[in-house]
């Protein structure tokens, strides 16, 4: 095998690759090997690993306790699913059983909606047409203020939105506050549930510990996923008020509401550990503290940071596939652009000294890179 790229160990935002190279990630999420959420997930294996849907535990009732207390009211009815993904398509369930006559999906088009069904269809251009098909729902993109006029909120089930949307080039950006606030009047004016889709940017990555908190508006339903687990086991949940639950699932335990193992004890465990990790250690002033300092050494590029993840604009004569490979060579990780924008994510767990260490390695081989080019 000639490709090495794997990891074999790895803690907090460093690996060790195939090679018995240390490699700083730079894709996000929570952090390789935390030692306290590892600890607590070990300690509940001895006890109780994995159990079905319809058994309750302690480490589900607490996780769902800890959400209530930390999400803005009237948030306080958690669902918990197996990744964030299965939790966005349950959120969407329950939208559909507060108003099954509605067919339309309304969504800020650039933000990340996850990768099964109707994430796939809302986080492509055009949409996948198969899929929408088979599912029998119709997409309105929002990308401006005036588009919310161009839709039929009569026909709205369903309103999305993530706390970042990339643009046309791949450029990461906040969304603009008017638009968020118009939109959820618009969605409350047709009786259309919010969901804001908090799965990447939670726990911290955005500089609140919910990056929908980065606005005003509070959303009818948040999901939660990616960092949550603490990444030592998947895990997603969505939160809704106790009146929209009562509406559709009644008295249902939320335990059923999820894949066969959905809300399993060592899962739950994970969660709550990451939660204890990111308030005892301040991660959200971390990662903002983290973001600042990779934009401001790049900052000649042109770098701009959003939180702990940074947009860095490649210039045309730059390859984006040999870049991420001269960065790898040096010992920092980055994830393929989509556009012409390299998105710099710093785990939520990530130490400042080797995020300026992966700052100066990037500014170094962008500069070298730059000069061969020219």
């Amino acid at each position: 095998m000639k490709n090495n790229k794997y990891i074999i160990s790895g803690q907090y935002e460093t690996y060790l690759d195939g090679d018995g190279r240390q490699i700083i990630d730079l894709s996000g999420g929570f952090g390789f090997q935390v030692p306290s959420v590892i600890e607590a997930v070990s300690r509940q294996a001895d006890i109780m690993g994995l159990s079905n849907r319809v058994l309750m535990s302690e480490p589900l009732l607490a996780l769902c306790r800890r959400l209530a207390e930390l999400l803005p009211a009237p948030l306080v009815s958690s669902y918990v699913c197996s990744s964030g993904d299965e939790a966005f398509e349950g959120a969407l369930k329950l939208c559909k059983g507060l108003k099954p006559k509605g067919n339309t999906i309304v969504f800020i088009q650039g933000g990340d909606y996850g990768s099964l069904t109707y994430g796939r269809c809302l986080n492509a251009t055009q949409g996948d047409l198969g899929v929408q098909g088979f599912l029998g729902f119709k997409r309105a993109a929002i990308r401006h203020l005036a588009d919310l006029d161009t839709v039929d909120w009569s026909d709205c089930f369903a309103v999305c939105h993530s706390s970042t949307r990339t643009d046309a080039n791949g450029r990461l950006q906040l969304l603009e506050p008017a638009l968020i606030e118009q939109l959820h009047a618009r969605a409350a004016q047709a009786s259309a549930p919010v969901i804001a889709v908090d799965t990447q940017s939670c726990l911290g990555s955005l500089g609140s510990l919910f990056g929908f908190q980065r606005y005003r508006p509070v959303p009818d339903i948040v999901v939660l996923g990616g960092p949550l687990g603490g990444s030592a086991i998947p895990i997603g949940t969505y939160t809704c008020s106790e009146h929209m639950a009562w509406q559709v699932y009644g008295r249902s335990s939320p335990a059923k509401h999820g894949s066969t193992t959905a809300g399993n004890p060592m899962a739950c465990v994970a969660a709550l550990a990451a939660l204890d990790y990111v308030q005892t250690h301040d991660s959200p002033w971390q990662c903002q503290e983290n973001g600042q300092y990779l934009a401001q050494t790049l900052a000649s590029f042109g770098a701009v940071a959003v939180g702990a993840w940074v947009s860095l604009p490649l210039t045309d004569d730059l390859q984006p596939a040999m870049l991420c490979e001269a960065l790898y060579q040096q010992g920092v990780y980055v994830s393929a652009p989509r556009g012409r924008e390299l998105i710099l994510r710093c785990p939520i767990s990530a130490r400042p000294e080797h995020i300026q260490r992966a700052a100066h390695i990037i500014k170094e081989t962008l500069s070298h890179v730059l000069t061969q080019a020219a």
